[in-house]
């Protein structure tokens, strides 16, 4: 019997030994298609609308703009944050002072990106004259918050060129992490700006055509690592064609039938993104200013039921910090339908009727009819849709004028803090009227602690209070399928910023 255990166990050993060697090979001999086939397409996507990277919005620009330049952090292959013309970084033992030494780069054109380059563009990005949605990022820095206010010239922002190839930033107070804000694309270096087919940039590609139906982009042979990117042409096209294309790559649109997918003979790739959707209650209106209330809908909200009608890639979530990989205590205290006959008891009411706002798409029409079904299971409770268009939708939040909204949020930065400063009492962004001491409180004390370990704590607990409030109830995280043919390899898919990142990608021979 011991004889066989060990032969047993030798034999597991040599087929293990065999599988990695078999697997190795295979690797081996895949062999990289020339240069002339070494060419990226991308179909059915929307072609980029802002070439200033300072203003630039929608998920399309920011990946071009990402292609186009590059700056002190990147997005890497497996779409995590990593250096980009940093070569080294270090910071300061009082934790305010960050100083970066910088790799050596060029434009397309010739043109040296130095450490001025890059003052001048955060001087830029802070000054309230450019109104960049993004001058927020540099608050932490010494007079980002006056430059951005005008009330401090853009010239006395706490960011100076040591000498051509170090750059020295300073901060009002220390702040563990910082460096990674700088990957997003609004710190993209660009010394001007012009149509897209004129823009000079210092990233992997430069576009080589534009028009209605596609945008072409080419290697750029004056790239600090030209010699590490394979892609020579990257063809996006507006056009879908999933059902007629079987190679390039393709965002599956929701709805896609499921036997379309099977027949893809590439790999299908679903990517968690960074954005949230969520109910999100005026708390001035009546009767979501009653906690209880609110509290009710939270607790009859069905998630499973929801599930079905959302796209391949997205899913359910009881947490408004997605991103956040750290579990957290998400339950809120109590049951449904008592919760809500305790309300209309104490409300003296009957019957209680509200509206919900959503989008005009197919998608939230099915997910808020799968709500409207889920709340009205309360007794009594009448839940009645009104669908806008999004322009329209989102002036009636920005103005308090709604009740109950499925809602979402695309954070523009990699931190927990993006999630939840839009409920802080005095943030600009906050139209649920939510003011509340013990949020602000925890927001303050999680803002100033220097440990990024000890500050994402703090704001799991500011994210509990809102939980335990009701002022948003998660329902889904957004995400995306591709499905990527199977010659292409090493394609990043961040989380955050860009769609997808081809500086790493190779095309291989069938």
């Amino acid at each position: 019997m011991k004889r066989f255990f060990i032969g047993a166990a030798l034999l597991v050993s040599v087929l293990i030994l065999f599988f990695f060697l078999w697997n190795g090979q295979r690797d081996a001999a895949k062999e990289l298609a020339p240069p002339e086939e070494q060419v990226v397409t991308i179909h059915g996507e929307t072609l980029p609308e802002q070439p200033n990277v300072l203003l630039a919005i929608d998920p399309s620009s920011q990946t071009i703009l990402s292609h186009l330049y590059e700056g002190l952090y990147r997005f890497g292959k497996d779409g995590t944050i990593e250096p980009g013309l940093v070569e080294t970084m270090t910071r300061t033992d009082d934790g305010t002072t960050y100083t970066f030494t910088l790799k050596d780069s060029q434009t397309s054109s010739g043109e040296a990106v130095t450490a001025e380059t890059f003052v001048n563009h955060f001087r830029t990005l802070a000054d309230d004259d450019t109104n960049s949605p993004f001058s927020f990022f540099l608050e932490d820095v010494v007079n980002g918050k006056a430059v951005s206010l005008g009330t401090a010239e853009p010239e006395t922002l706490g960011v100076t060129a040591i000498d051509d190839s170090t750059l020295e930033v300073t901060l009002e107070r220390p702040m563990e992490g910082f460096e990674e804000i700088l990957a997003m694309p609004a710190f993209l270096p660009q010394p001007a700006i012009g149509e897209w087919t004129a823009l000079d940039g210092n990233g992997p590609f430069h576009i080589e055509a534009m028009d209605a139906a596609q945008v072409t982009l080419v290697k750029n042979e004056n790239y600090h690592a030209a010699e590490d990117v394979t892609i020579e042409r990257v063809v996006v096209r507006t056009e879908t064609a999933l059902a007629t294309e079987t190679n390039g790559m393709h965002p599956v649109p929701y709805g896609t039938d499921e036997a379309d997918l099977e027949s893809w003979e590439g790999k299908l790739v679903d990517i968690p993104r960074s954005g949230i959707f969520y109910l999100k209650p005026n708390v001035e209106e009546y009767p979501f200013d009653d906690v209880e209330f609110r509290r009710s809908l939270a607790l009859a909200v069905d998630r499973e039921a929801i599930s079905p009608k959302l796209a391949r890639a997205e899913r359910t979530t009881e947490r408004l910090l997605v991103i956040d990989e750290t579990e957290a205590n998400t339950t809120v205290d109590g049951e449904a339908a008592e919760t809500f006959e305790s309300v209309k008891e104490r409300l003296q009411q009957e019957t209680i009727e509200i509206e919900l706002l959503s989008f005009v798409d197919d998608e939230a029409r099915q997910i808020a009819q799968s709500i409207k079904q889920n709340l009205e299971q309360l007794d009594e409770l009448t839940v009645n849709i009104v669908e806008l268009p999004l322009g329209e939708k989102v002036s009636k939040e920005v103005a308090g004028d709604y009740a109950l909204s499925l809602s979402g949020w695309q954070p523009d930065y990699p931190a927990l803090s993006a999630y939840l400063t839009q409920f802080e009492t005095d943030n600009v962004l906050n139209s649920s009227g939510y003011a509340d001491d013990t949020f602000d409180r925890l927001m303050t004390e999680a803002q100033a602690t220097e440990s990024k370990q000890a500050r994402d704590e703090a704001y799991r607990q500011a994210e509990r209070h809102l939980l335990e409030q009701a002022v948003v109830i998660p329902i889904y995280q957004a995400g995306r399928t591709y499905a990527v043919d199977d010659q292409y390899e090493e394609i990043g898919f961040p989380v955050i910023g860009p769609s997808y990142v081809l500086h790493f990608s190779k095309v291989y021979k069938k």
